[in-house]
């Protein structure tokens, strides 16, 4: 659906209008500008059917690679060869015209989405009743708020019938319900196949929706994969950004599973997990069987408030279940010489498949602020078996069903 080979952009940047007027008099002799590399050899490719997350910090330039994908901007080297009809939700408003009602808009920029008169006269009503805005449908849309701007964009591309349907942030805007309903839409257009590059900041919604994500990183894609390692690498270098942790220390810290990712400041360690049920060593458990993690960890320097916190995700990255010393309102003990051991035990009362254990070590400075001292993602491996199904989708919350008799009137 999408290939993209060596593609690069450049913007040119100006220190005053002065000189973007003299580049536009004197360019072909003399530089008024400085280079921006927005994108730098840049190489991707999209099959059909995919739902691809894009994620970056802002300026990693994930709009512009979407821009160039959706033809609204022209790469300055390499090229992206897109087939299908595309459908792309990018700057809010984008294509809009602030003087024209939404109505109007939504007939002039399904044409310009190669929908016949037939096909929009078809889907009309349905788009106008997705986006539910009332009145304000016939009113300009230089009047409408950003929400609303959203909902009326969302609608429209979600319903013309796109090969490629592109979604940049446009989650973040409406409102929860709203939200719902999107996903909803997302939902439906996965099962007819369609494909779907998705940006967005919400490394839950990344996992959920997404089958592969592409980490953008100073315009060059840092990593391209699985969606978990992608929102960890894309987290750990967001703390190296905000100067909780150092990217030598970052990097430093080994796997306890071997196979999954690893990062912290050094100022603490997870040195080792063991997973029980009965008393032995196991990794197996029968669904609803308890299931014991005993953690070790080694401080390096004094920490008033060890936190150490469990984990529970899919195989897709998705949170399942955390718990934390600090939720059970229990302190620590350390060791003189730094060391910290601890037990945290749960019911396994899961669906039968395998689930990864993530640990994380935290100097707990306050409820809502903590330094990330050590990460250890997918640090163990287990496996849930179950003879029987009990319940249905993933964990079990232990509901009740009761028959109620039904009286005569």
């Amino acid at each position: 659906m999408i290939q993209v080979d060596g593609l690069g952009k450049c913007f040119h940047l100006f220190d005053s209008p002065g000189k973007r007027f003299l580049q536009a008099l004197f360019g072909k002799r003399f530089s008024f500008h400085r280079e921006f590399w927005a994108l730098r050899d840049v190489s991707l490719q999209v099959s059909a059917g995919e739902v691809v997350g894009i994620i970056g910090r802002n300026g990693s330039g994930k709009s512009t690679l979407l821009q160039i994908i959706a033809g609204t901007l022209r790469a300055s080297r390499g090229k992206a060869q897109v087939h299908g009809r595309v459908a792309a939700l990018l700057e809010l408003g984008m294509g809009f015209d602030p003087e024209h009602s939404g109505r109007d808009n939504v007939i002039f920029n399904a044409m310009l989405l190669g929908m016949s008169r037939e096909e929009i006269a078809g889907k009309l009503e349905e788009i106008i009743a997705f986006a539910d805005i009332g009145p304000f449908i016939d009113q300009p849309v230089k009047t409408y708020s950003s929400g609303m701007y959203v909902r009326l964009a969302f609608a429209l591309n979600a319903h013309v019938d796109a090969d490629l349907l592109i979604v940049d942030e446009a989650l973040a805007v409406g409102d929860a319900a709203f939200q719902f309903k999107c996903l909803s839409r997302l939902d439906e257009l996965l099962a007819r196949g369609v494909t779907i590059l998705l940006v967005s900041h919400d490394a839950q919604l990344i996992k959920n929706y997404c089958s592969r994500a592409i980490y953008l990183k100073e315009g060059r894609v840092a990593f391209d994969g699985d969606c978990e390692t992608a929102c960890e690498l894309y987290q750990r270098d967001g703390l190296i950004a905000s100067g909780i942790g150092d990217e030598d220390g970052q990097q430093a810290a080994p796997v306890l599973g071997g196979a999954g990712l690893a990062f912290g400041n050094g100022k603490g360690r997870i040195l080792g997990l063991r997973l029980n049920g009965t008393g032995e060593a196991q990794h197996c458990f029968e669904s609803g069987e308890l299931i014991v993690v005993e953690v070790s960890a080694q401080l390096f320097q004094p920490v008033k408030r060890p936190r150490l916190t469990l984990i529970l995700r899919d195989l897709r990255g998705y949170n399942l279940y955390a718990l934390s010393n600090s939720h059970q309102g229990v302190e620590l003990p350390v060791h003189e010489d730094g060391r910290l051991r601890a037990c945290i035990s749960f019911t396994g009362d899961l669906q039968a498949g395998d689930y990864s254990l993530t640990l994380r070590l935290d100097d707990a400075r306050s409820d809502s602020l903590c330094e990330l001292l050590d990460k250890q993602v997918n640090a163990a491996i287990l496996r849930i078996l179950s003879a029987h199904k009990r319940f249905d989708a993933v964990v079990n919350l232990r509901g009740h069903f009761e028959a109620l008799p039904v009286h005569d009137r």
